[in-house]
């Protein structure tokens, strides 16, 4: 992982557990998803084309057993 990826990582995870840490649920939750779109930008676009395929299925599945 390039060093940059991974500084962004750490600063997105740090920035989460201190905004965690003084109750600010909603700047956490913010800096969580920031952490995990930095981590999905990291990944083979194969696998996550291959998860997002698979997640429709298994909504279009839940939609038809309405």
């Amino acid at each position: 992982m390039p060093i940059d990826q991974q500084l962004r990582l750490e600063h997105a995870a740090a920035t989460a557990h201190t905004a965690q840490d003084r109750g600010d649920h909603l700047a956490a939750n913010v800096a969580w998803r920031r952490y995990v779109l930095i981590a999905d930008a990291l990944r083979d676009p194969q696998e996550l084309l291959d998860e997002g395929v698979a997640l429709s299925k298994v909504a279009i599945d839940l939609w038809l057993q309405r």
